[in-house]
């Protein structure tokens, strides 16, 4: 691919000060990065490695990966910005090392791959792999499960393009080509191929690790095997050949999925990232040059700072910072771009179909969705763990009885449940939709925001969902559910089994 940056040695970097630096190989860039001078430093995390992956794997590729994790691990514990390519990274590197890195994730170019009309033989089936040699992007399982494949359907031909010299503008052709792609990489951080087949409308057969879990889900975008398992990956080929409809129901629902990961988006995203990390740089020089000319006035403002810091650690502090912002979002927003007033009335309309009758509002929070369902005539009981919500939604409505109360602490049955943008901000997300699944008679509706890959996570959201990974933890826990999507959230109707 054309490249129209600039391009530097290593050692002029080192004799210019730059606005950002930014690196993504340990092992060669973080001695160089140490050095460089730069208002900004960024680590772009593109990959981490597990040491089960490695079991069994001879010397000679697990001692360079030994140099690689030093590195790493480094780079890791540095001050620099660090940027995860995928949600699962940026997950773990929260909960396993308490890095509070900045999400950028990959995404597509629509322009390269996309769909292609190809004239195929219908004497073959087309398996096409990257066909790259090294050992943990698993060709190796690929081949060796194509052979075993071939003896239950010896119509099947192996393609690959790794080193072939084919442009970026042919790539579309080359996977379109395809009647099933597949993948057998040991470990990723964001998996370009698997990504682009998809994009391409190929159904694709790949390894679960965790390079795939934005846009992979097993059995509705694609079918998942274990790493260096070509017994598995073999079969999943086999189902897929001898069962037409599957296939179309993957390659369709992993098409409409992979169209929201966008190229343009990532680089309006790393735009914004790096535009903010430099203007909160400049605010920071700016308020200690304040502090040094008016140290009583600065030592407030610390004071005030760590009274909040505090406050934030107990819990959820929204309905003490904000008040009763959803009424405010929902009665003076204009209705034209008012998102949350979509959302509430999206809620508000379809009980207005139902028969009346009690209804839970399981984390109410200031109320007004509790309100407006008795407005409409259900007899509505509102409760939140939040003293400050139930103390606002008593004040903002007398037509709901509200309480401060856990869910695990209710046990009297509703014909009807409502929990509201809630599941995302639980820590004991099963206990809480165990407990839900006992408390209705008739329906029950669960909402949540629909995953924004491109922008920042809400601090206070645990957990953000794709419709996917909605749909694989509510199967979990019940029977009858139907999830109507919008581009804003998701809308799951239970019915009662």
């Amino acid at each position: 691919m054309k490249c129209s940056a600039k391009i530097k040695s290593h050692q002029e970097a080192l004799d210019e000060e730059h606005d950002v630096l930014i690196f993504n190989h340990p092992p060669t860039d973080y001695p160089i990065f140490k050095k460089a001078r730069a208002k900004l430093k960024i680590y772009y995390v593109l990959a981490l490695y597990e040491r089960s992956l490695l079991k069994g794997l001879n010397p000679r590729v697990y001692l360079p990966w030994n140099k690689n994790m030093l590195f790493i691990k480094k780079s890791l514990r540095s001050s620099y910005l660090k940027l995860s390519n995928s949600t699962w990274m940026y997950h773990w590197l929260k909960e396993n090392m308490n890095i509070n890195s900045e999400l950028l994730i990959g995404g597509i170019n629509a322009e390269i791959f996309h769909p292609v009309q190809v004239e195929k033989n219908p004497s073959e089936i087309r398996i096409l792999c990257s066909g790259d040699p090294r050992e943990r992007k698993g060709t190796e399982t690929v081949l060796e499960a194509v052979e075993i494949a071939k003896r239950g359907e010896p119509r099947i031909i192996l393609d690959t393009y790794y080193g072939k010299g084919i442009s970026q503008e042919d790539m579309a052709e080359t996977y379109s080509s395809a009647d099933i792609f597949v993948d057998g990489q040991w470990y990723a951080g964001w998996n370009n191929p698997v990504a682009e087949a998809m994009a391409c409308e190929v159904p694709v057969v790949c390894t679960d690790s965790r390079g795939v879990e934005d846009f992979a889900f097993h059995e509705r975008t694609a079918l998942l095997v274990s790493p260096k398992d070509p017994e598995a990956m073999a079969s999943a080929i086999l189902r897929l050949i001898r069962d037409a409809k599957l296939g179309e129901t993957l390659r369709g629902n992993a098409f409409e999925h992979i169209r929201q990961f966008d190229w343009d988006k990532s680089a309006k995203r790393f735009e914004d990232i790096i535009n903010s990390e430099l203007s909160e740089k400049r605010d920071l020089s700016l308020k200690i040059g304040i502090a040094v000319h008016n140290p009583g006035k600065a030592l407030n403002k610390v004071s005030a700072m760590l009274k909040e810091g505090l406050q934030k650690k107990g819990g959820f502090d929204k309905y003490r910072k904000y008040g009763a912002y959803h009424w405010h979002d929902y009665y003076q927003t204009p209705s034209s771009s008012g998102l949350y007033k979509t959302h509430v009335d999206y809620i508000t309309d379809n009980f207005k179909k139902e028969s009346k009758g009690s209804l839970l509002d399981a984390g109410c929070g200031d109320g007004l969705i509790s309100h407006l369902l008795a407005q409409i005539g259900f007899e509505v009981k509102g409760i939140d763990v939040d003293a400050e919500a139930i103390r606002l939604a008593r004040q903002k409505s007398s037509l709901a009885d509200f309480e401060m109360r856990d869910i695990l602490e209710v046990n009297e049955q509703f014909d009807y449940l409502v929990a509201s943008e809630v599941i995302e901000h639980l820590t004991n997300l099963d206990d809480f939709l165990q407990k839900i699944s006992k408390l209705f008679r008739k329906e029950e509706l669960i909402t949540t925001p629909n995953k924004d890959y491109y922008k920042k996570p809400d601090p206070y959201h645990v957990k953000e969902y794709s419709i996917f990974e909605f749909e694989s933890l509510l199967g979990k826990y019940f029977q009858a559910f139907q999830i109507q999507r919008t581009e804003y959230h998701l809308y799951a109707w239970i019915k009662k089994n």
